[in-house]
């Protein structure tokens, strides 16, 4: 597709890698930004990196930001043949931090992000991990999936019966997306319309909105592995917080104080007037978070 000059200017702002952790060679689109100790961004579901570029602006002068599209979202590759899962989107986190040479990393998650920031916390916990999470910032995601208040289309897209329908919205979904977005925002108009642009062109990017029922199926895994991610989260060496926006539809408020009950390590924040989309609702209070704990102000006392 032809992209327009303000998501060419975005891509431009950006460079591409190509990830080849399994034998499957995958290009990838990082932005990465800033100088310092290295901050990990893992977006959302059916976002892409794009939603931290405003807490990028706050973190750079001291951190080294770097945010990923996930393969399947923005601007990296969106395969056909491709299953999507959190562990293959894990590997190809790993192959690319170690590939960036770099050892240390404080990982803020969102989203979908946050069941992928628990796969890295779990083979830490293993061992196996090939780099260190110095500290983990989890914002508002489905980790307790059971517990989220799944919107129309999430109930289409989880149903064998009405999967066919999610498929067809899926085809015809890029003209309303953003808007869909913005329902589920407190501040909907944190999206400009040159916002809006550039997000409708990153799902459209490589038919990703026709991708969308692959990459969902990732929901099945957070249901069948939801004590090994918590387990993770609970024995993370790093310090950790859980930022929680209150006005979230989705990954509501119960979500948020469940998970720091069964996580009472972690320093526990909620956010008022914040929807689903704190990156992008709110990116001074997540970049302010992340500065907090990277720099041990924000350890729980």
């Amino acid at each position: 597709m032809e992209l327009s000059a303000p998501t060419q200017q975005w891509r431009s702002a950006g460079t591409y890698t190509t990830i080849d952790p399994g034998h499957n060679p995958m290009r990838v689109f990082v932005y990465d930004h800033g100088a310092g100790p290295a901050v990990l961004l893992l977006h959302g579901f059916p976002t892409s990196a794009y939603d931290w570029r405003r807490a990028v602006d706050h973190l750079a002068p001291s951190f080294r930001c770097i945010a990923p599209d996930l393969p399947g979202f923005g601007l990296s590759d969106k395969p056909l043949a491709y299953s999507y899962s959190l562990f293959q989107q894990a590997d190809v986190i790993e192959a690319l931090v170690t590939g960036m040479g770099i050892h240390d990393v404080h990982v803020v998650s969102h989203d979908m992000g946050t069941s992928v920031h628990t796969e890295l916390l779990a083979r830490e916990r293993e061992g196996r991990l090939v780099f260190r999470v110095l500290t983990s910032t989890f914002l508002n995601g489905s980790i307790l999936k059971r517990m989220a208040t799944l919107t129309a289309f999430q109930r289409l897209l989880e149903s064998p019966s009405t999967l066919p329908e999610a498929v067809k919205l899926c085809d015809e979904m890029v003209a309303g997306y953003v808007a869909g977005l913005q329902r589920l925002m407190a501040r909907p108009q944190s999206v400009t319309h040159h916002d809006a642009v550039v997000m409708a062109e990153l799902l459209a990017y490589q038919d990703g909105h026709r991708r969308i029922p692959q990459v969902y199926s990732y929901v099945r895994e957070r249901y069948l592995l939801q004590d090994r991610w918590i387990s993770a989260m609970q024995a993370a060496t790093g310090p950790t917080q859980i930022v929680w926006a209150l006005d979230d539809p989705v990954a509501n408020r119960a979500m948020g104080k469940a998970l720091a009950a069964l996580v009472p390590t972690a320093r526990y924040r909620e956010v008022p007037d914040v929807g689903h989309f704190l990156p992008i609702e709110a990116p001074e209070v997540v970049a302010g978070a992340v500065r907090s704990l990277a720099t041990g102000a924000g350890k729980p006392a």
